[in-house]
Parts: C-alpha cells; structure tokens; sequence
C-alpha cells in the first residue's frame, strides 16, 4: 500500500485534542487566577470617599458582600466572597463600626473587617490653660461639638459670677476622655466637676478664679517647649503678677491689665495699645477699677493657686519682656527704666 494513504493512529489525535484542550485550560485558569488577584488587590475605585460601614453581629459574609457593594465599596461582591472563602476568613468577619475608604482594595477591607480595626469608641480632647470660650468652641467645633455651651443651665456653686450658658473660668483645663457620640454638654458637665474636683480643699471664691484667669494670660514664655526651669520660674512670676493686683487692689488702683484689653479687642498684643486702654467696656481695667465682671479665660491650678496665696511684696508694676519674662517694680520710676531695659 502507497504510505501516502496511511490511516493516522486516532488515538494519537485524541491525546493532541486532550493536551490543547489543557493546555487552553491551563491558559484560562491562569488568566482567571490573575484578573482574581488583580481586582481583589487593585483599588476599588478612584473616588477617595470615607465610607461609615456597619458589620451586626452574626452577620454572614454574603450579606456584608452585598452591604459593601450597596455602598459602593466593592466592584464585585462574588469576588469578595469568594476571596474570604479562599483565606478561610467567613468566620473572622468583626461586628463593629468601621470607617473605609472607597480607594481601599477588597483585601485591605477583608483585612480591616477581620482584625477588627473599628472606629474608636472614644476620642480625646486637650483643652489648653488660658482658653477663653471661644477658643474652646472653635476646638470642639473641629470635632463636630457645634453646640457649646448653648441651652443648659448647670448646676454649679458659682452663680454669681459663672452666668448660665456661660461659666467661663470654671472649664477646667485638661485632656478629657469622651464618648464618640458625646456631646457638648456632656464634656462641660465633666470639665465643670473636674474644676470642683481640682480645687476641692482650696477655699476657691468667684473672685479668684476672675483673678486667675487674669493671671493666666499674663505669664508665659514665647517658645513651643517649656523647661523645667521655665516652669519654675513662670509660677514665681504668678504669684508676683497675683501681688500686684491684690496691692493694687488695697489701694483702689486700677489693675491696667493688657489681658483684660486684649478680651475686649480679641487681639493678642503683649501691650494694647493706648488707644484700645480707652474703650468703654466693664472689662477694660485700664478705664475701671476692680476685677473685671467674670474670669476672661479658664485658668489652670497653678494660676488659681497663685490667686489664692499671692506672694508677699510691695511691687505695684510689671511688664513682660519680649521673651515672656516678667519684671517688676515698685515705683513709677523703676518701671520706666525696665521699659527702657526690657522693651526698647
């Protein structure tokens, strides 16, 4: 027989069909492990939105699959399905409140979900010495506490000068501890009992603390961080600026406080300036005598402290040098030659 016309073997075509079809098996299979891989790692989207996401408890995972999408969190909840089955993780799925982004890929969000990286129950807020009111508002305005000190009235021990919706003076100054869901007033009632806490055993009156606030606006130190020295010298300097005021006090002399100018300016100038000393306002000690009607900020301890037990001195003048550092007189003439010294 001529071998042009030889018959070929058809188990030899089956075994080359069986290995192309294989071979296009493997070709697919390797494709789809590579597009499941990309997409579960690739972001979710270009949108950098924050997204509040909540997981109940003994929720499935199918149902948190579709809860991401719902939220535009996930392109795909079958692949997010299939990739928490593929790490073993449809039981390791954390109740909770998280916060995503749209941006995060399905594994960062399977990681998130899983390690239970919820968003804090609670947050802290430091409320800095000397903040007037309004300071502390524009804080907690920044953590979405809009309603400062609007519509309560507190029961406090200090009637006659902290007036309801206000009680300036008495906020105590600290790092307070609250839920996430606090509110304003929440957060004063707790700075309201720390003041009372704090000077618990300080036979603390209204006047004071009025004197304190003034006190505390009027020491410090231009520099970010503060030495132990500096500390030490600062409450020196209280209790020294707290007995020029009690001395000015006794003898019916204005106090010609600068801070007391600056509260009614909203300015901050280490001197107000000659013009601002005029203006007609019961807090401008430079044009009335006597404490001001209410504190003018929330002093902290040590200021308090310096108004309760003054130190013993004849000194009736101080300035505060550029640096912050106070000096003192007792005369006209010895204030005016630490002018010249200090300030010129």
């Amino acid at each position: 027989m001529n071998d042009e016309y030889q018959v070929q073997d058809p188990e030899k075509g089956k075994l080359k069909i069986l290995l192309g079809s294989l071979a296009l098996a493997g070709m697919i299979g390797v494709s789809l492990v590579f597009y499941f891989f990309t997409k579960v790692n690739s972001p979710g989207s270009a949108d950098g939105t924050e997204v509040s996401f909540q997981v109940e408890k003994g929720e499935s995972a199918k149902k948190v699959a579709d809860s991401l999408a719902g939220k535009k969190l996930i392109n795909s909840p079958y692949i997010f399905g299939f990739y928490v089955y593929s790490k073993g993780a449809s039981e390791k799925i954390q109740a909770g409140e998280y916060l995503l982004n749209r941006k995060m890929s399905v594994a960062e969000i399977v990681d998130v979900l899983t390690e239970g990286k919820v968003v804090p129950n609670e947050r802290k807020i430091t409320i800095i010495e000397g903040w007037s009111n309004r300071q502390i508002g524009e804080r907690l305005g920044e953590e979405g506490l809009t309603e400062f000190l609007v519509g309560k009235n507190f029961a406090f021990r200090y009637t006659d000068i902290a007036k309801p919706f206000a009680y300036q003076g008495f906020l105590f100054p600290d790092t307070y501890v609250i839920g996430k869901n606090a509110t304003s007033e929440d957060l004063i009632e707790k700075m309201l009992a720390n003041f009372e806490l704090k000077t618990e055993g300080f036979a603390v009156s209204g006047e004071a603390v009025i004197l304190a606030s003034i006190i505390e606006k009027e020491v410090g130190r231009n520099k970010e961080w503060l030495t132990d020295e500096d500390r030490i010298a600062m409450q020196k300097e209280r209790r020294l600026v707290a007995s020029v005021f009690s001395n000015r006090l006794q003898i019916g002399m204005p106090l010609q406080s600068d801070a007391t100018v600056n509260y009614v300016t909203d300015k901050n100038d280490r001197q107000a300036l000659l013009a601002d000393t005029k203006i007609k306002s019961p807090y401008n000690t430079y044009v009335n005598k006597g404490l001001p009607p209410t504190p003018i900020s929330n002093p902290g301890l040590d200021s308090i402290k310096a108004a309760l037990e003054p130190s013993e001195s004849d000194y009736l003048y101080f300035l505060n040098a550029p640096d912050g550092a106070a000096y003192f007189a007792r005369t006209i003439e010895e204030h005016n030659a630490n002018r010249a010294k200090y300030l010129q």
